[in-house]
């Protein structure tokens, strides 16, 4: 029975990140890696980094040292990584992308 509870709770949380990876790329920021568990790396502009923070969104900022192939970032990008749990909701991952096509 545990186990059935905690795998119900961590395909959730996929299935969170998942909707989160494809509504920003629709939005214009694919995901950097592919998206295979509950996390979702992008590349924003630092003015979106900067409005999501004001909106109280809380993410990683990562060095782009971990970027593919030795890619760097302009200095007005930023790299982020993006978590979700099982206590994410439908409506907080659409807040999220809501803010960042707002560009």
């Amino acid at each position: 029975m545990l186990f059935r509870s905690w795998l119900k709770l961590a395909r959730h949380a996929n299935a969170m990140a998942d909707r989160l990876a494809a509504g920003l790329a629709e939005s214009g920021y694919p995901p950097v890696w592919p998206v295979e568990a509950n996390l979702v790396f992008i590349v924003l502009p630092k003015s979106i980094e900067a409005r999501l923070k004001a909106a109280g969104a809380r993410y990683y900022v990562r060095s782009s040292d971990s970027l593919p192939r030795g890619e760097r970032l302009d200095p007005d990008r930023c790299l982020i990584r993006l978590v979700a749990s099982f206590a994410t909701r439908e409506q907080e991952v659409d807040r999220f992308i809501e803010t960042v096509a707002r560009a």
